[in-house]
């Protein structure tokens, strides 16, 4: 990806498919067009509480958007357990209380894993970042690591995208002797992961894929710019376009602008 903004900003390439962060990268030399679609969450409220219990699982059956949310997730350790109280009852918790508790994370270049986590605290705690935290351990072996770090109630918050309650659901109660129909190995839990992961923040979004055209060519026109947004939108919104944008996971196409991508550039800093 890298080698295709280098070559977007020499002008050597008009157009290509950049993920939020190259585009930031290099958004000095190109100009994103149209971002990426998923499929939406039921949930998208930046209220923390919003996301907890059995009566709130969250479904992926919400409309098609262009970003997904990293969350902070309390675990079921006895103070997973006082964070996760204070927080369902309203309270913010202090810089002081996310301290004490004990973190896993992911690799510092993941962005639902550590950098948007890092800004989600930098907003709510002056400036202060995972690296400010007493007792983190980092994790190189994935999200399924801190899942079962904290049906082991080994630590006390854990960070993942949003739906990531929906990719464990079934392993979470499973036996730990037995794997659920993905292969995902039984966490042992009795209760319900709904219940029993509860998120206590919620990040800014994180955008998805960029369509992006480079400013150095000539094809760089209002009138290009327009016909490109359109042409995709309607290519991918056929059964053959589904096809081939499939290769990244693509399920449709939505109009941007450059400031959408203001949380990548500020991710940028925190990783520099």
């Amino acid at each position: 990806y890298d080698a295709t903004g280098e070559a977007m900003s020499a002008g050597t390439i008009d157009l290509g498919w950049l993920p939020g962060g190259t585009y930031a990268l290099y958004s000095d030399d190109t100009e994103v067009i149209l971002t990426a679609t998923r499929n939406g969450l039921s949930n998208d409220s930046e209220n923390p509480a919003d996301w907890n219990g059995e009566a709130n699982a969250t479904k992926k059956d919400g409309p098609q958007v262009t970003y997904y949310r990293s969350l902070i997730y309390a675990t079921p350790s006895p103070y997973g357990k006082e964070l996760a109280a204070k927080v369902n009852a309203g309270e913010k918790l202090t810089w002081e209380e996310l301290d004490k508790a004990k973190w896993a994370v992911q690799k510092t270049s993941s962005s639902a894993g550590y950098i948007y986590p890092t800004l989600w605290l930098m907003k709510n705690y002056d400036g202060k970042k995972i690296s400010d935290l007493s007792n983190v351990v980092p994790l190189d072996s994935g999200y399924g690591t801190a899942f079962s770090y904290a049906a082991a109630e080994q630590v006390d918050i854990i960070v993942c995208y949003a739906d990531g309650r929906n990719d464990y659901e079934a392993s979470w109660t499973l036996p730990v002797d037995q794997k659920d129909e993905t292969g995902k190995q039984g966490m042992g839990r009795s209760d319900s992961i709904w219940n029993e992961l509860n998120v206590i923040g919620v990040t800014d979004p994180i955008y998805n894929d960029t369509v992006a055209i480079s400013k150095e060519s000539q094809y760089y026109t209002p009138e290009m710019i327009k016909a490109l947004q359109t042409c995709f939108i309607d290519i991918i919104n056929t059964d053959e376009g589904k096809d081939i944008f499939s290769v990244y996971s693509h399920t449709g196409y939505a109009i941007a602008k450059d400031s959408d991508y203001d949380g990548a550039r500020a991710a940028l800093e925190v990783v520099s």
